[in-house]
């Protein structure tokens, strides 16, 4: 289970601040994107991760050759896609995925063909697929959640001041932040220590 993915980590340095965080999930984007790696660049870094924190290639409209090397060259456990791939294409590497979803939830079809094991909900940006840090509409996300088929995944302009309330209002499975955590564009040690801390208690008041 996924309850605390961060994403757009760049250096090893970002892996081992969010490991020790106690992050479950650790984003590397291989999508257009101002955090984006080539495979050989984040090959040491998905090595560096701890064997218990799942490693996540992100993708959107890439090409499946890029796809497979990345595979090939770096320990990813999760694909997670972000743009208009079919399930087809999702589920065809072998590996579990999460699929992205912006105004409703995938179909339960969708998510058995593409091999899915949770799906991310995120606020939908012209010529974005993600990254955006627009805050997802609640109304919206509910709509997702209730009618998801798989894990729910909340995303979409959280911070270490707004996810805790989310988690109370949408009670999603898990959340996924990326530039909440970030000061000039780079992972902030205190902004994602205060994040964990933030969804750990926000978990444990819900139980």
């Amino acid at each position: 289970m996924i309850q605390l993915k961060i994403c757009g980590l760049t250096s090893a340095l970002d892996v081992e601040l969010c490991a020790r965080a106690g992050a479950d999930a650790l984003g590397f984007i291989f999508a257009d994107s101002p955090r984006r790696l080539a495979p050989d660049d984040a090959a040491p870094l998905t090595a560096a991760a701890p064997d218990d924190v799942a490693c996540v290639g992100v993708f959107a409209n890439s090409p499946r050759e890029l796809v497979e090397l990345a595979l090939r060259r770096c320990r990813l456990d999760v694909l997670q896609f972000a743009g208009d791939e079919t399930p087809e294409f999702c589920g065809s590497f072998g590996v579990p995925t999460l699929l992205t979803a912006r105004e409703r939830p995938p179909a339960p079809d969708v998510v058995q063909r593409a091999h899915a094991i949770g799906v991310i909900a995120d606020a939908r940006s012209p010529g974005l697929y993600g990254g955006t840090g627009r805050v997802l509409d609640h109304a919206i996300a509910r709509r997702i959640r209730e009618g998801s088929p798989a894990p729910f995944i909340l995303a979409g302009g959280l911070t270490p001041e707004n996810v805790a309330d989310a988690i109370r209002r949408l009670r999603p499975e898990g959340v996924d932040v990326r530039s909440g955590v970030e000061r000039s564009g780079r992972k902030d040690p205190e902004l994602v220590a205060a994040f964990a801390r933030s969804v750990r208690e926000a978990y444990r008041v819900q139980a």
